[in-house]
């Protein structure tokens, strides 16, 4: 699911979007097409990020270009997560016990990659601003992006737009944006917000805390 424009490509898995007919295509076990395909899409600004914000990196227009679509493709990590809609439904209607702790795994390194891919796009991106502007921005910038992932995946999830309909129905996109200072949109947003944050901020931890672990590992002797 990419939130292009801060949209949502590939509507949620059972919709009329091109990859709904592959909720039911199974892979092995509960694995299916859609999954796989999502957690595709959480690398895509993985990569970019390692491109755009190496230590020599020039700030030609392919490099803002290339900017431009790290934020773009950037809400497809986070944005798993939301699929938690569709663990409930798959736990109530799993054949046994055994497939609902199969369910649940698959889940958990989804939800997991997801993250790991939204906090390692966002480090990357911190360390360059570190680099290269002044330390007061970098804070608000990053929470700059994190906001309009909130939003995306808002407009993704709740709205049901889909990225072809900032061409198609431009007007419908900026009227659903125009919603967003509605209390309940408010509250909405502020919760995942909130949700996302920390959930980026722990496996941020999980990661650095496991790194330190790998470090202090001796090497071991041919």
């Amino acid at each position: 699911m990419v939130p292009v424009q801060h949209l949502d490509l590939y509507q949620n898995y059972g919709d009329h979007g091109p990859f709904g007919a592959f909720r039911d295509t199974q892979l092995l076990g509960p694995l299916n097409v859609a999954m796989v395909w999502n957690v595709f899409l959480a690398f895509v600004p993985v990569v970019l990020a390692l491109i755009l914000f190496r230590h020599r990196a020039r700030r030609t227009p392919v490099w803002w270009g290339g900017l431009a679509l790290w934020v773009l493709f950037l809400p497809n990590a986070p944005y798993v997560l939301t699929d938690v809609v569709h663990l409930f439904h798959d736990v109530d209607h799993a054949a046994n016990q055994t497939e609902r702790y199969e369910i649940l795994a698959v889940y958990a390194a989804m939800f997991a990659a997801g993250m790991a891919c939204y906090v390692a796009s966002l480090q990357l991106f911190r360390g360059y601003l570190h680099r290269t502007v002044a330390a007061r921005l970098v804070a608000p910038l990053l929470i700059a992006v994190h906001t309009l992932c909130v939003l995306a995946i808002y407009i993704g999830r709740v709205v049901r737009l889909n990225s072809w309909d900032a061409i198609v129905r431009p007007g419908e996109v900026v009227s659903s944006v125009a919603h967003v200072p509605e209390l309940h949109t408010v509250l909405l947003m502020g919760a995942m917000f909130l949700v996302l944050g920390c959930s980026a901020f722990i496996a941020m931890e999980v990661g650095r805390r496991l790194l330190v672990q790998l470090q202090r590992i001796p090497p071991t002797r041919a």
